[in-house]
């Protein structure tokens, strides 16, 4: 009965699939990608790059019916030219790379926050540059590239001044109907 036992584990477990470390969306194929040949050396964000079509990894895949991109073929194979990481016992960590197409990326953070940025070329030949922070705040995107939500309409601005006040002198709204206020 036990050797029945291990026989049905070992048969379900070298037939199951283990998942792939690697995300590769829908129809976006696969493929080899870049190797490192660079050295570890540090360095500043610089807001200026390019774009990689990526190697499965990266936005289109290198193959495949998907997203591909006129450059692809192009910029799939290319080399890290710098690569640095570090992490101490705090958590707190920095890690930045570029590769030989131009794309450029750099955080630093620790456990509760980080900052950094990237960029990189479009299709239309134009240097995308986002740099962000997150933490308590949530993550918090900026670049010239990106949407800016509209200004706060001035009766919310008073609305929430006019909050403000009746907290600073006691009076709070619980939000519940209060029948007998009048009586």
């Amino acid at each position: 009965m036990n050797l029945l036992i291990l026989a049905t584990v070992i048969a379900v477990s070298s037939a199951a699939q283990l998942p792939s470390r690697t995300y590769i969306p829908q129809n976006q194929g696969g493929g080899q990608g870049g190797q490192y040949q660079g050295g570890s050396e540090g360095g500043q964000f610089k807001g200026s790059g390019g774009f990689s079509g990526g190697s499965g990894g990266g936005f289109g895949g290198s193959g495949g019916t998907g997203n591909n991109r006129p450059q692809q073929q192009q910029e799939k194979n290319a080399a890290i030219l710098k690569l640095d990481q570090a992490i101490d016992e705090s958590g707190s960590y920095h890690f930045g790379y570029e590769t030989e197409n131009g794309i450029r990326a750099e955080e630093q953070g620790n456990p509760t926050n980080a900052q950094g940025g990237f960029s990189y070329k479009g299709d239309d030949g134009l240097i995308y540059t986002v740099t962000y922070t997150s933490g308590e705040g949530g993550f918090r995107p900026q670049g010239e590239h990106l949407p800016v939500a509209p200004p706060t309409p001035e009766a919310i601005l008073e609305a929430l001044q006019k909050n403000a006040k009746d907290e600073a002198a006691g009076i709070f709204d619980d939000g519940k109907i209060k029948t007998n206020k009048f009586i």
